[in-house]
């Protein structure tokens, strides 16, 4: 037990608590980092670089205009520790349903980012842009 008694009890969520594991968690997250991570940040690059589409993203195109490609990889990084707190959190809690609703969701969501920036790429516009516009 130790010095403080109840510490255990009030704990929320922590790595010596929680039932987890960092290499499910990283198995979790291959597809959001293969898409979400990886796939989105060289599209991206590729067509900043090439002046084939320009970042739709008000608050990361500033980020790029005043600190660089950087950013993006920051960024990114940011967005996967914030989704290790969230799988640490439902896992302690016991909603595995809820992170993989999560995850996925994540997913498809880096797949429908590098579709789109691929198809900027390739001439076709952005689909995303296209809907805006009909709005």
């Amino acid at each position: 037990m130790g010095q403080f008694p109840g510490f255990e009890a009030d704990c929320k969520v922590c790595l010596l608590h929680a039932q987890v594991s960092i290499k499910e968690f990283c198995s979790d997250i291959r597809y959001i980092f293969l898409f979400y991570v990886i796939g989105d940040i060289s599209t991206t690059v590729f067509a900043l670089e090439n002046e084939l589409g320009y970042e739709a993203n008000f608050i990361i195109s500033g980020f790029l205009d005043n600190y660089g490609y950087y950013s993006l990889v920051v960024t990114k990084l940011l967005f996967l520790c914030l989704c290790f707190l969230d799988y640490l959190y439902l896992k302690k809690r016991g909603h595995p349903s809820t992170w993989n609703i999560t995850r996925h969701s994540i997913s498809v969501l880096g797949i429908l980012v590098v579709t789109n920036n691929l198809l900027v790429i390739g001439g076709a516009g952005s689909p995303l842009d296209k809907l805006l516009c009909i709005l």
